[in-house]
């Protein structure tokens, strides 16, 4: 029995590297491609899913608990909307496609459209400086700052690119205005602002060991890893001509420790050893879009299948 035991624990890492750079696997908005990507956690083309008009340019995606319907955003017609994963059918849109806006079940320039553990969805609405969460039926639930009031400040918001669960009953809302993040209940009261170095700031979310990663999207770009006091603990950065970012869209660590990021106009997304500092995985062709086997364009979000 003990050497049985043993020889269990001994496969143990083996195991766990078996099941590959991107865990259980990922799904990527290709956002050029007006398609959803996913990708096994060994890094292979599972499917790919068109998505329904009046979408064109889908670049964030993220999925409802169970995995059958899934978030997106376009903001190039600013509206989001959930469809049925993998069939891709519409099932319903928020927002008034082509007529951005701040009336009524208006949008301008959305980014992100998040389940939150609560059951609502929440939305950062660039232009508006608000954070709007709705149901998960589409319908508008609560206002989160103050619309088209932009300031870093309590109650309000400076250019929101996303607003992501932090627990239970707060955001991490990222300012693009400010370069910080905000920490904010659900009733849109700021109860810590944390600092970024990010020259434009995108996406900044919780990772599974608890700290904060932020994405500079910037050419050349970079991504950020800091502590719940604001404190850089990681940055990577490189400045090889083969390595260096270009416009890095968002950043997300795995329950394995590394970081699976969008490196947007280099057309790949990449996986990242933070220990050693180098990429231990790409998906598409480095300045190489296109829509074959193994190509990307333009890809901008990612959700990873829990």
């Amino acid at each position: 029995m003990r050497r049985a035991l043993l020889s269990l624990f001994l496969a143990l890492p083996t195991l766990a590297l078996a099941q590959g750079p991107l865990g259980k696997g990922l799904v990527v908005a290709d956002a050029g491609n007006h398609r959803l990507v996913e990708l096994s956690g060994e890094g292979r083309l599972v499917r790919i899913v068109p998505l329904p008009p009046p979408f064109r340019y889908t670049d964030d995606v993220f999925f409802a608990p169970g995995g059958k319907v899934a978030y997106i955003t376009d903001p190039e017609v600013d509206a989001v909307a959930a469809v049925s994963y993998p069939e891709g059918r519409l099932l319903w849109t928020y927002g008034k496609p082509g007529r951005p806006g701040r009336g009524p079940d208006q949008l301008d320039n959305p980014d992100d459209l998040i389940p939150l553990p609560s059951g609502l969805l929440a939305v950062a609405d660039i232009r508006n400086c608000r954070v709007l969460l709705l149901t998960p039926q589409g319908g508008l639930h609560r206002v989160l700052g103050r619309t088209g009031v932009c300031r870093n400040a309590d109650g309000y918001f400076n250019k929101p690119n996303g607003a992501f669960p932090f627990g239970k009953d707060r955001l991490l809302v990222t300012e693009i205005v400010g370069r910080d993040v905000a920490i904010v209940d659900l009733e849109g009261r700021r109860l810590k602002t944390l600092p970024l170095p990010a020259r434009y700031p995108s996406d900044a979310n919780l990772t599974p060991w608890g700290t904060v990663l932020v994405a500079d999207w910037s050419s050349p770009g970079a991504v950020y890893e800091v502590d719940l006091s604001g404190r850089l603990l990681w940055r990577y950065a490189p400045t090889s001509p083969k390595e260096r970012l270009d416009h890095p869209s968002v950043a997300v660590g795995l329950p394995s420790g590394l970081v699976v990021l969008t490196d947007d106009r280099r057309h790949r997304v990449l996986v990242v050893d933070r220990k050693a500092n180098r990429v231990v995985f790409q998906y598409g062709k480095t300045d190489t879009p296109g829509a074959g086997p193994g190509l990307l364009r333009f890809p901008d979000g990612l959700d990873p299948i829990r």
